[in-house]
């Protein structure tokens, strides 16, 4: 248990840090209020919008006022966190998960400066955890905790039901982060659904090495989600050459559906800086948004 704690202590400085001198700002740049709440009434003045005015309190006080309404600032993020067995490549801090923690981490405490709420489900062959949006330091570092001990009941991916299950769970509109490296099928629609109500951000993670490179030979293979060895003949150029096709049409096919959906992506190698990229990808995001506004 002290083991457990240290490394919870551990990855939570090395993410405040980084939170607190620059991805704060990004965080709250990138995800503006969902909507508009009342503020308060005043004496109307020219140029004000004439829908704005309070009828009521003009009649009682005889004079025009209106209403004004400031941006609600409160939100939610939730995370949907792919822990399959797919997720367990890569070594150290190259691993999927790993840095998919951080990540999420990352996010988690940053909407925590921004007094947003924060909740997550993990998710394998089924759901295996779920945290209600809650706020507070205790409430993230549970969930921290959670994602770095936690053995999966199964090393299957199902995206169709977690996503399903966000679905008939998140009520009110919120920031919806999934971070998985996708290697399923036949959960577009459901996706496309959520996209509809909440700001969908896809997060996939790879390791360039899940492709196979050798040059030659037969080799052994570690399925990981199904635990078990197959072996592949690496020797085989059109083999590999498959093999990277599919790979590469994960990517293109959510870079496609994703800007046809409204939603935002981003594929992230586990081997770089994910801090940068995450970065250039929010600057990015928030261009954007000025964008669609002006």
């Amino acid at each position: 248990m002290r083991e457990i704690l240290k490394k919870v202590r551990k990855l939570e400085i090395k993410v405040r840090r980084q939170v607190d001198s620059t991805f704060a700002g990004e965080y709250h740049s990138a995800f503006k209020g969902q909507g508009l709440e009342f503020d308060e009434v005043r004496p109307y003045q020219f140029g004000d919008d004439i829908r704005t005015i309070d009828w009521n309190v003009t009649a009682r006080m005889g004079e025009v006022y209106i209403k004004t309404f400031r941006e609600e600032r409160e939100q939610t993020l939730f995370v949907l966190f792919d822990v399959s067995g797919s997720e367990d490549f890569g070594v150290g801090d190259e691993n999927k998960r790993i840095v998919g923690t951080e990540i999420a981490s990352l996010l988690a405490f940053s909407a925590l400066k921004n007094n947003d709420k924060i909740g997550m489900a993990t998710f394998s062959g089924r759901i295996e955890t779920f945290f209600r949006p809650q706020k507070g330091r205790k409430h993230i570092l549970a969930m921290v905790r959670s994602l770095l001990t936690q053995q999966p009941s199964s090393r299957e991916t199902h995206l169709l039901a977690a996503l399903d299950f966000v679905r008939k769970t998140l009520k009110r509109r919120s920031i919806l982060l999934i971070v998985s490296d996708f290697l399923d099928k036949g959960y577009e629609e459901m996706l496309r659904q959520l996209a509809r109500r909440h700001e969908v951000i896809l997060i996939r993670l790879f390791h360039p090495n899940e492709v196979f490179r050798a040059s030659a030979g037969t080799v052994p293979v570690m399925d990981l989600e199904r635990q078990r060895q197959v072996w592949i003949n690496a020797g085989d150029t059109a083999y590999r050459h498959e093999l990277n096709e599919k790979f590469e049409q994960i990517n293109k096919h959510l870079q496609a559906f994703s800007r046809r959906n409204g939603m935002d992506y981003l594929s992230l190698n586990t081997k770089e800086d994910y801090l940068m990229e995450l970065e250039k990808f929010f600057r990015k995001r928030n261009r954007s948004r000025k964008g669609k506004n002006k």
